[in-house]
């Protein structure tokens, strides 16, 4: 077998190791070892490569006598997302992360194998949640590329004056730059730019539903360790002492665990968080600025709507179980307090004051070195970014300024 036996990555485990990101192969064969990761490293590079020829197009297109802000908005709203999902990939690659990965797939085989069939519910329901954010993204993610592949046949096609003749410019889906004529060569071009966009939808679809389950992962763990102090029996007399000890010792362990996989995620993904935020923030701007500069009618409208629901719902999973870590681990004070711990011994009840101090300072998944994943932060940066984008003039130095506004509200909120 050369995938791990996973239901919480059972989605995007299968969907990415096509594409090569998925970091975990079980196989004694160095040779299909080398061979996965050298087709992984091809694709990456040349996913690098793509990435570069969209930024050249993108300061072609700044440069330009006539600026085409249609254009550029478009450039700058994929590409970013790409340039986003290719640093999550570097941080995919990194010992930290894929220490993570291993967690969760040992830890799943041990929960499932847990005598409780409470606990063996509470983390299948979380898989079945999990499954369906996925399934919705997944549709959602490409129901958007499509809508881009197909979107030059329905727009309305630029033209321009040669020789005292009216010329049709036919345009890509993707606004990149090309080595060979495009107009002389279309298909060829048409081709290639959908494969490039395949390529790319599928890293940031796979790499971000992956991401998910490491979120989903810690409150499906705070899930299990709270249902365990809420039935947590601590018995009176001498001899149940020694026992509540052991038990209550083995929470901590758990809870401590917990706390470990927070920081290593944090480590390992905090600046992946805050280049999102910051592509998240550029593209709010520009969505509703492109709304503003571009034609209405049913096409645009359904390409932009789509695009703009996708991309709400992906940072609705990531802030939602964001904030969930944040409650969930300071209810753990509230479910150890509710238990009969004042019957305990001097030990029993130290351990618990301390356990419960812990649980007063909430766990959080960090946004680079000054902000955290929250629905207060979330509905703050999205409801004033928007309005700021809709009074103002479509402009590229309307953007910056939306853009720092975005900004500036995240900092003030996560303070």
């Amino acid at each position: 077998m050369l995938l791990p036996d996973n239901q919480l990555f059972q989605i995007p485990m299968y969907l990415s190791v096509l594409v090569g990101i998925w970091p975990i192969i079980l196989t004694e064969s160095k040779w299909l070892k080398k061979a996965y990761r050298l087709f992984a490293t091809m694709l990456y590079y040349y996913y690098l490569e793509y990435i570069c020829r969209a930024y050249f197009q993108l300061v072609l297109l700044v440069r330009a006598e006539h600026l085409n802000l249609e254009e550029i908005l478009g450039n700058l709203c994929i590409t970013l997302i790409y340039t986003v999902s290719m640093i999550r990939l570097r941080a995919f690659d990194t010992q930290q992360i894929k220490t993570l990965f291993s967690t969760i797939v040992d830890a799943e085989t041990l929960i499932l194998q847990d005598p409780d069939p409470e606990v063996r519910k509470i983390y299948l329901a979380v898989v079945r949640r999990n499954k369906v954010s996925h399934f919705v993204f997944f549709i959602c993610g490409w129901m958007v590329s499509f809508l881009y592949f197909l979107h030059p046949f329905f727009m309305e096609l630029p033209t321009m004056k040669v020789n005292n003749e009216t010329i049709t410019l036919k345009t890509l889906p993707l606004s990149t730059w090309w080595p060979i004529d495009v107009q002389k060569h279309y298909w060829t071009a048409y081709c290639w730019n959908v494969f490039d966009g395949t390529l790319g939808s599928s890293f940031v679809i796979d790499s971000d539903m992956l991401a998910f389950s490491l979120v989903v992962f810690a409150v499906c763990r705070l899930d299990i360790l709270s249902y365990r102090l809420q039935r947590l029996q601590l018995a009176g007399g001498q001899t149940s002492q020694q026992v509540n000890w052991e038990n209550f010792r083995n929470l901590i362990v758990q809870h401590q665990e917990i706390i470990a996989y927070v920081d290593t995620f944090n480590d390992g993904m905090k600046y992946v968080m805050l280049f999102d935020f910051l592509q998240c923030s550029v593209q709010l701007a520009t969505i509703t600025l492109q709304l503003l500069v571009m034609k209405i009618n049913f096409q645009n409208v359904l390409f932009v709507g789509v695009f703009l629901i996708t991309m709400v719902m992906r940072l609705v999973i990531y802030y939602f179980n964001g904030n969930e870590i944040i409650y969930k681990s300071q209810q753990l004070a509230i479910d150890i307090w509710m238990t009969d711990w004042y019957k305990q011994s001097h030990n029993v009840k130290h351990m618990i004051l301390f356990f419960s101090i812990r649980a007063q300072r909430p766990l959080k998944f960090l946004i680079g070195p000054f902000g955290v994943l929250s629905l207060e932060t979330f509905i703050t940066v999205s409801d004033a970014g928007i309005s700021h984008s809709f009074q103002t003039s479509p402009s590229l130095l309307q953007i910056i300024k939306a853009t720092y506004s975005y900004m500036m509200l995240f900092v003030n909120t996560s303070k």
